[in-house]
């Protein structure tokens, strides 16, 4: 039996300490773009009693992404209200199911104590913790790729019937979150593993027809759905586009619309971005993924790819295909490289393991410095952060975060097992960071976003909904906790519906508050909030000393 280098209470404090800081996240207020934009869209499906057509707060037809992630988030509202924590439990239950498929995948290509570290792991990567609170597709595309890839090993290892019903339903549930690159993602991690093992029979193997079948049964409510709102609707102008087939889209279009850029941007291909990107979005354990990765690669080339039992090349496979496909899209975005943060962790648990069963102690011992040195950096981020930038004022944060801290010193006094005193300092600094961002940092920052504010100024005050518009302003924010898909009006829809009597609210922005007298428009109630884009920060945001002068004002304004 494998010795495990860490005991299971252990274990659990780690799994404990990193969950806190998840529910602290569940309370951090949806993100002025995509997170609220998506929001509403699920927003738009319950209030309107349509969960075929995907249609926007602007009122616009969403063609970009498939259904699942929004029927989720609908399913959610309905069952426990339209908010915050309920707009997040999808994303956190999928995470929960990421973490459990990959220690399952772990225990089978390696052992149980990798199969656990890669968990805790995946479980620490700081954008993980950003993928449940700036919710997007991310977590749930992560967590149905590697359910997918576990439960294909497994038809592999095991061919149980369920496995293959299993897996075809997991490539559907990544298909129908962000299309066919999670379908093809875990095929071509499970092309890897076999190509290795030479197993030949298994690659043409009939089962995997099943499996298709299965997926394509799976998949045609989706599918359908994007034949109701596109193909027989051949008149929308959808992105500048007429005769748009969403069956086609989805099928064949979306993920190379990506790959080519051009509709998304300049086109502009950027080779190493995801190879800095990672060393901040899988925090703390980034560095020691690089080591991972240059050693299992040079482990398969010096052995020219001979098959070994007890080895595998699955992982290593998987990041090289996905790595040069997304490093070669014409748009980047850094959350593209979240699909690869369960093979991340596993490549990494599998060396540290590794190590720690040939008695490899010195590789160890560097392979800790490492982790000194990032916790070191991380650390000192933290203090301008929550001393300088955001100065921490809630006692809950304070009380959890000291005695994450205390957790960290007697770690390091008193444990003498190298690879644990690695792990246990390297996810309770993981826990310890986000227990202050999503407690502290985010609590503060997510305050400049008017749209918020002003939305609850609406609640407040019971101002009629049906009555507010923007006016050359938008915010999905504002829409979402406003519970109103807001339109849009310009100056002679205005005067109309004031010349009718009709009540008029705006939500808008200094220049157009300005013009608003130019043209004759007066107004009898105003209502501010502070404003900043949040999600590009900039030194002179982050200096208190100079953070007003980075921000702006958003208005609510009652005409007269």
């Amino acid at each position: 039996m494998t010795q495990n280098p860490i005991n299971n209470k252990t274990w659990f404090w780690l799994f404990f300490s990193l969950a806190v800081a998840y529910v602290f996240g569940l309370f951090v207020p949806l993100m002025n773009e995509d997170a609220s934009h998506h929001a509403n869209i699920a927003l738009h499906m319950v209030q309107n009693h349509d969960y075929v057509n995907l249609v926007d707060d602007n009122g616009k037809d969403y063609l970009d992404k498939p259904h699942l992630h929004f029927w989720l988030s609908a399913l959610s509202f309905n069952l426990f209200g339209v908010n915050t924590i309920a707009y997040k439990i999808p994303a956190l239950l999928a995470t929960i199911l990421g973490l459990f498929s990959t220690y399952k995948l772990g225990r089978r290509l390696y052992n149980q104590p990798a199969g656990l570290l890669a968990a805790v792991i995946y479980a620490s990567a700081q954008a993980q913790f950003l993928a449940n609170n700036d919710v997007r597709m991310d977590a749930l595309l992560t967590a149905s790729i590697i359910f997918a890839t576990w439960q294909l090993v497994e038809s592999v290892y095991n061919a149980r019937w369920y496995n293959y019903v299993l897996a075809a339903l997991g490539l559907a549930m990544a298909f129908t979150t962000k299309g066919m690159i999670g379908f093809v993602m875990p095929c071509a991690a499970l092309f890897f593993l076999l190509v290795y093992q030479r197993n030949w029979t298994a690659i043409f193997h009939w089962r995997w027809l099943v499996v298709l079948v299965c997926w394509a049964i799976f998949i045609a409510p989706c599918v359908y759905c994007y034949y109701l709102q596109y193909d027989l609707h051949p008149e929308k102008v959808v992105r500048n586009m007429r005769n748009v087939s969403g069956v086609k889209f989805i099928l064949w279009q979306q993920n190379f619309e990506r790959l080519d850029g051009k509709h998304w941007g300049k086109g502009h291909k950027d080779y190493f971005f995801f190879f800095h990107t990672l060393l901040w979005a899988f925090l703390p354990f980034c560095l020691l993924t690089y080591v991972a990765f240059f050693d299992w690669a040079a482990f398969f080339v010096k052995n020219r790819f001979t098959p070994i039992k007890h080895y595998e090349f699955l992982t290593v496979g998987t990041i090289i295909f996905i790595f040069v496909i997304i490093s070669s899209s014409g748009y980047q975005l850094p959350h593209y490289l979240n699909i690869l943060f369960p093979f991340f962790a596993l490549i990494t648990a599998g060396l540290l393991i590794t190590k720690f069963e040939l008695h490899h102690q010195r590789s160890l011992n560097i392979y800790l410095i490492i982790q000194y040195l990032v916790i070191a950096i991380v650390a000192v981020l933290l203090v301008l952060l929550n001393f300088w930038c955001f100065p921490v004022h809630s006692w809950s944060v304070m009380g959890v975060s000291v005695v994450v801290l205390a957790a960290m010193v007697y770690v390091l006094v008193k444990e003498r097992e190298v690879l644990t005193r690695l792990v246990v300092l390297s996810v309770l600094m993981a826990s310890l960071t986000n227990v202050l961002i999503n407690g502290n940092v985010y609590q503060q920052l997510l305050n400049y976003q008017g749209g918020i504010g002003l939305a609850q100024v609406v609640n407040r005050n019971n101002i009629p909904k049906q009555h507010i518009y923007n006016f050359y302003h938008h915010s999905s924010g504002f829409n979402f906790y406003a519970q109103n898909l807001t339109g849009f009006i310009g100056v002679p829809g205005i005067k109309e519906k004031r010349a009718k009597g009709e009540e008029v609210w705006i939500f808008t922005t200094p220049e157009a508050k300005a013009n608003l007298l130019k043209e004759g428009v007066k107004y009898e109630v105003v209502y501010a909030d502070t404003d900043f884009g949040i999600t590009r920060l900039t030194k002179e945001f982050l200096n208190p000393a100079t953070r007003k002068q980075a921000c702006t004002t958003d208005y609510l304004i009652k005409i007269k």
